[in-house]
C-alpha cells in the first residue's frame, strides 16, 4: 500500500511523510567523490529507501536479483521507475559490475541488500552465533572502486509512520583487495546487520537464510541468539 501511495503522491508530500535522520553521514561519504554503496536490509519498508533518497536529489540505483520470469522482471523495473528508482540487474555479473563501477565513477549511490545469506560461493561470517555464507559483492566493489559503505534503513514508528535512518560510514581495511580484506569487510558488514536486527527484530522480514552447519536437518533452524532477540 505504501508503494502504491508513493506512485501517486508528490515528492514534497513523501518528504514530509518520511523524515530522514543522519543525512550528514551520506553527504560526508559523497564528498569523497568515489560513490557510495548504501547497505540496507529486508527491514521495515526497505522498498522505499531508494525512493526517499531520490526525492532529496540523490542519484540512486538499486541492485536487484531479477525473478526468472522476464515479464515480471520488466514489470517490477517499471514500478521501481515510477517510485523514482533506477535498477541495476545483478545478472549477468559482468554487466552488473560495469554498471556498479560506472555509478561509483559518477559519484552516485547504489543500494544493496546484503542479508540474503544462501548456499553458494562467498565467505563464511558469524551471524547470531552461527555461520552464514556472505556474498563478496559489497566489499569487493567498495575496495576496488574506493566507494564508501553507508548503512541506511527505513523503520516503522509506533504510530505507523516511517523514518529513514542513515548511519555513519562503515570503515573498511583498505590496505589491499585480497581475500583477507574482503572477509574482514564482510564480517564488519554482518556485524552491523546483527546490531540493527537486534534493535528492530520485529521489523526484519527476511528469514530465508541457510545457516552453515554440518547437520543438514537443522540448516534452516533459527539460532537461539536470534530467537532471543525476537
Amino acid at each position: 500500500m505504501e508503494i502504491a501511495i508513493a506512485m501517486e503522491v508528490s515528492g514534497h508530500e513523501l518528504e514530509n511523510l518520511i523524515p530522514v535522520v543522519g543525512r550528514e553521514h551520506l553527504d560526508a561519504a559523497l564528498a569523497k567523490g568515489a560513490g557510495v554503496l548504501v547497505l540496507s536490509a529486508h527491514l521495515g519498508n526497505f522498498f522505499l529507501v531508494g525512493t526517499r533518497l531520490a526525492i532529496d536529489g540523490y542519484a540512486t540505483s538499486v541492485l536487484i536479483n531479477q525473478p526468472s520470469d522476464t515479464r515480471l522482471a520488466d514489470l517490477m523495473d517499471r514500478y521501481r521507475l515510477q517510485v523514482r528508482q533506477k535498477t541495476i540487474h545483478a545478472h549477468p555479473r559482468r554487466q552488473a559490475l560495469k554498471a556498479l563501477h560506472d555509478s561509483m565513477r559518477r559519484n552516485e549511490i547504489t543500494l544493496m541488500l546484503p542479508d540474503e545469506y544462501r548456499r553458494g560461493q562467498g565467505v563464511e561470517v558469524p551471524l547470531f552465533g552461527r555461520t552464514v555464507i556472505a556474498r563478496r559483492g559489497p566489499a569487493a566493489v567498495a575496495l576496488r572502486t574506493g566507494a564508501a559503505i553507508v548503512p541506511a534503513y527505513m523503520v516503522r514508528q509506533g504510530d505507523g509512520s516511517l523514518k529513514l535512518i542513515i548511519e555513519p560510514e562503515i570503515k573498511l581495511d583498505r590496505s589491499g583487495r585480497g581475500p583477507a580484506q574482503i572477509k574482514e569487510s564482510m564480517i564488519r558488514i554482518t556485524q552491523w546487520l546483527e546490531r540493527t536486527v537486534r534493535a528492530y527484530p520485529d521489523q526484519w522480514n527476511w528469514m530465508n537464510i541457510r545457516w552453515w552447519t554440518t547437520n543438514k536437518d537443522s540448516e534452516t533452524e533459527v539460532p537461539d541468539a536470534l530467537r532471543q532477540a525476537m
